[in-house]
C-alpha cells in the first residue's frame, strides 16, 4: 500500500512539477517521500524480527 500511494504521489509531484504549480509538487513529493519512508522503516524492522527469530 505504501509503494502504491508513493508511486501515485510521485507521478502527481511530477505533473505538477511541469505544469508551474510548485507548491502541490513539493506537497506530492512530500507526500512521495514520507510513505516512501515508512515502507523501508517497516521492512528494516521486518528484517530485524527474522533475525531474531533465527537467532533463537
Amino acid at each position: 500500500m505504501c509503494f502504491i500511494v508513493s508511486i501515485i504521489s510521485a507521478i502527481l509531484a511530477y505533473n505538477f512539477f511541469i505544469s508551474d504549480n510548485l507548491l502541490l509538487a513539493v506537497s506530492s513529493a512530500l507526500v512521495s517521500l514520507f510513505f516512501i519512508y515508512l515502507m523501508i522503516k517497516n521492512i528494516l524492522y521486518v528484517k530485524k524480527l527474522k533475525e531474531k527469530k533465527n537467532d533463537n
